[in-house]
């Protein structure tokens, strides 16, 4: 075992992943591979990846967001060959053979381990559906690895499952058409619904700070601080119930979920995507 191996091993179980759990992680690894470079060590990305997987274990899945909104723009999608624009550890493992891709086009999912077979078969027509990823996600109670994202800002993907469950009213169901190219190279035309933002009432949606406070006091939350970066978790059902709970029961401006209506701060950044997220 080299020196990178072993710190990884060391940061897992500081932060508490282990035998069995089935992680979605996300990641911006920038200021970790900076830390692992100050000490002369090379941030080895499969290694990375290997060692959560042999962490986790054989009853254990690991999950990265492999997202690309191409398709809600008339681009044909491929099911080999479209690129993830969300991460560099998706990118990676989507040329591996020990993970699958799953086959919505819009947010798809890398996936190894004892789940990958279920999550690539559900067959589902929209993204933030009861018959999704994400509902799955949320029956299975997943882990939500966060490491170098701050989920309350465009870090939250599942945030977007709980809008389309409650129905708020700032958004609403569109259907994008399109090409797609399957794993076999054939091509169809195929229809997936998006529960999009009306851009009339909302930019992005917000997650208040309170959220912090409420999903650490049910146990559903926890922080931690290794290696100059900051990581979190967050187990699925118990933070999504109480966050479709708290989103049914007030009134907007009272929610947890929370639109932004004049985004200013980050508007540049987000402007392409914004007629999908």
């Amino acid at each position: 075992m080299n020196d990178f191996e072993k710190k990884i091993r060391n940061l897992f179980n500081d932060i508490e992943i282990k035998k069995k759990d089935f992680i979605f992680l996300v990641s911006d690894i920038t200021k970790l591979m900076f830390y692992f470079k100050k000490k002369n060590i090379i941030f080895d990305i499969n290694c990375f990846l290997d060692t959560i997987l042999e962490v986790v274990g054989i009853d254990g899945t690991l999950v990265l967001p492999t997202y690309n909104w191409d398709f809600c723009k008339g681009i044909e999608f491929n099911y080999r060959k479209t690129q993830s624009v969300t991460g560099v550890l998706g990118k990676v493992a989507l040329k591996r053979d020990d993970f699958v891709r799953t086959t919505n086009p819009i947010y798809s999912f890398a996936v190894a381990g004892k789940e990958k077979n279920n999550l690539y078969n559900l067959k589902h027509s929209s993204c933030f559906g009861e018959d999704s990823p994400f509902s799955y996600f949320h029956k299975k109670n997943v882990k939500y690895l966060s490491i170098g994202v701050d989920y309350k800002f465009l870090g939250f993907t599942p945030v977007h499952y709980v809008e389309e469950k409650v129905g708020v009213s700032y958004r609403y169901f569109k259907d994008f058409k399109g090409k797609y190219v399957d794993k076999n190279g054939e091509q169809k035309d195929v229809i997936y619904k998006f529960y999009v933002k009306d851009l009339s009432k909302v930019s992005m949606t917000g997650i208040k700070a309170e959220t912090d406070r409420q999903l650490t006091s049910i146990g559903a939350m926890k922080k931690y601080y290794f290696c100059e970066e900051n990581f979190m978790t967050i187990n699925l059902s118990p933070a999504l119930d109480h966050l479709i709970k708290d989103t049914t029961i007030n009134i907007e401006k009272n929610r947890l979920i929370f639109p932004i209506k004049n985004d200013k701060i980050r508007r540049s950044k987000i402007n392409e995507l914004n007629a999908y997220q």
